[in-house]
């Protein structure tokens, strides 16, 4: 059996697919197999997978559309591997992704590594993924309490996770049909230690069909979801701030619709995140004078 299990979930990816593919095959460690799980693409992703005919990559057509969710679990249950690697259809991994990652899982109380990864834009702008720690080492150890009490800061394209820990908690449960990354991360972390690799493992594709944006409503109400059923274990102001957070950004985003501004304007009224929205125009504005005045830890590494 392989190592690692290299997952790509494909749908209608075929403008990127193939640096992604590229970038696993330039991988300096090569135990791994690579499973990818077409989502009935629409377009020429397919084609673009048999151009590879190394025969570690296992082609899967799914036999109807699901949502992101249940589609990373159809694709997980092939797995054969010992770690599981996500890579999407749009991203790009460093050629020692995978070499520093395993590195750094050689114990039975680690379960997930994680590295840092860089958002690439069309115009060429980069940053980093993870703004919470931009100017500092990636937080490793017992981190469910950052994770649940700032927010999603790991890439899913920067993720490797034991696979028999995913069978422990169960899977990914139907109802988390656009943030399987977040869930995954959660509840792995509340139960088993995390290590991190300092410096970049992979490139973050940004672009408008990004589906947390595209889905960004959805991804919001699934994350508000998540907070809602674990934030007892958080300090009670530390679950509210976050809670706040979010319900802001929720509002602001259903008031840019017209079938739910009476919603958005109802949640600013009774989930009182006001000093959330308040606050956020300082908050961008400390970020980018962070980021005139100081260096990301990413380029320092």
């Amino acid at each position: 059996m392989p190592i690692v299990s290299i997952i790509v979930n494909v749908r209608d990816g075929a403008t990127t697919l193939r640096a992604a593919l590229e970038s696993a095959f330039a991988q300096t460690y090569h135990d791994w197999e690579l499973i990818v799980w077409d989502d009935c693409s629409s377009d020429d992703s397919a084609r673009i997978v048999a151009e590879f005919t190394d025969p570690r990559i296992r082609y899967f057509l799914a036999p109807h559309f699901t949502a992101l969710g249940q589609a990373r679990e159809q694709a997980i249950r092939q797995a054969r591997g010992e770690w599981l690697a996500f890579l999407d259809q749009d991203d790009i991994w460093l050629p020692r992704k995978l070499e520093l990652q395993l590195s750094l899982a050689d114990s039975l109380e680690v379960a997930l590594v994680y590295g840092r990864a860089v958002s690439f834009y069309p115009n060429g702008k980069e940053c980093d993924f993870d703004q919470f720690h931009e100017f500092c080492p990636l937080p490793e150890g017992e981190i469910f309490a950052e994770l649940l009490g700032r927010g999603c800061f790991i890439a899913m394209s920067s993720a490797l996770v034991r696979r028999s820990v995913v069978e422990e908690i169960g899977g990914i449960p139907a109802p988390i049909r656009l943030i399987p990354d977040y869930f995954l991360y959660l509840a792995i972390s509340r139960q088993y230690s995390v290590r991190a690799v300092q410096e970049v493992v992979c490139r973050y594709r940004v672009h408008p069909g990004n589906m947390t944006s595209v889905y960004r409503r959805e991804s919001l109400e699934e994350t508000l979801a998540l907070v809602e059923s674990w934030g007892k274990q958080l300090p009670p102001h530390a679950i509210a701030q976050r809670h706040a957070g979010i319900s802001t950004a929720l509002a602001l985003e259903e008031l840019r619709h017209r079938q739910s501004m009476a919603q958005g304007v109802k949640r600013l009224v009774r989930k009182g995140p006001l000093l959330s929205l308040v606050r956020a125009p300082f908050l961008r504005l400390r970020r980018l004078l962070d980021r005139c005045l100081k260096r990301p830890y990413w380029k320092k590494s």
